[in-house]
């Protein structure tokens, strides 16, 4: 059912192209190349995009990428709301249904919605470009995935969407947009002040550390990230054409051991190093190519 009235001036999607405009402009700033461009372009149509539900009403499509179906405008359904409802509810199609929809998207390009599409992604690129030494960062990375196969049997056990309840993910797009619209009428709930908590973490994540959410937490990431072995769009790497002068890896949000693992399940197709590399030693390409 489309909502829109087109009363723009009680729209309040309309008076939030303001702070999405001027992420735009930030945006350009830190956003230098010629795929980097495209990137901004996609990354702004993505985010219009996932708020559209004012125009076609919600849809039964799954993102695929992060962001909260219960979010005010959300046009899609998220996929690890969909996890969770497959095991809460023992409605076991929609496993396959969840499978399909991140299967397809992501034997085509891999993890690439999360440097492409993904709004909260797209957040973290303007947040912080701060890299870290640390080997507790690369063995952190798993915690992703631990966080994927703890939902089904804590969602299956408890009988809630156990993960929903803390997400902060969903306490970003979706419980302050609807507390800030509806600030008398909102009901908060036992979980309120711990998915807060957990939402503070979470900024403190990202402006401490490039890609942060990406790189250890995010569970739709462990989702796509195995994909990027066998995706029809590759990152390739000419050895005959690189001076070995690095300035891949230096440019990496997910400091990847670039230019050597472009198949990791930790890339996500940014392309920063293909416009840094002096001498096209880096490129996308699609396998029948």
């Amino acid at each position: 059912m489309v909502v829109c009235n087109l009363n723009c001036a009680s729209c309040p999607l309309a008076y939030a192209c303001i702070p999405i405009t001027i992420a735009g402009v930030i945006a350009l700033r830190k956003y230098r190349g010629r795929l980097q461009k495209k990137r901004l372009a996609s990354q702004m149509t993505f985010l219009f995009i996932t708020n559209t539900a004012f125009l076609f009403g919600a849809t039964g499509l799954i993102y695929s990428y992060f962001y909260c179906w219960e979010s005010p405008f959300a046009l899609m359904a998220c996929p690890i709301g969909v996890l969770e409802h497959a095991f809460v509810d023992r409605a076991w199609y929609l496993l396959i249904y969840l499978a399909g929809s991140i299967g397809f998207t992501s034997i085509i390009f891999g993890r690439a919605a999360c440097g492409w599409a993904c709004p909260i992604g797209f957040l973290q690129d303007l947040t912080s470009k701060r890299k870290t030494k640390s080997e507790w960062d690369k063995k952190l990375r798993i915690l992703k995935y631990i966080i994927l196969a703890a939902i089904p049997p804590a969602s299956y056990v408890t009988g809630q969407l156990a993960y929903t309840l803390i997400c902060p993910i969903g306490g970003l797009t979706a419980t302050l947009p609807h507390l800030l619209m509806n600030p008398h009428g909102y009901t908060f709930t036992f979980f309120f002040f711990p998915k807060m908590m957990v939402l503070v973490g979470f900024f403190i994540l990202i402006v401490l550390l490039s890609r942060g959410w990406c790189r250890h937490l995010c569970p739709v990431g462990a989702m796509m990230g195995p994909f990027n072995k066998i995706s029809l769009l590759q990152l390739e790497y000419y050895e005959d054409k690189c001076l070995k002068c690095f300035k891949c890896a230096d440019v990496c949000p997910m400091q990847i051991n670039m230019p050597y693992d472009t198949k990791t399940a930790e890339c996500i197709r940014c392309g920063k190093c293909v416009d840094v590399c002096p001498t096209d030693a880096l490129a996308f390409k699609f396998q029948w190519q």
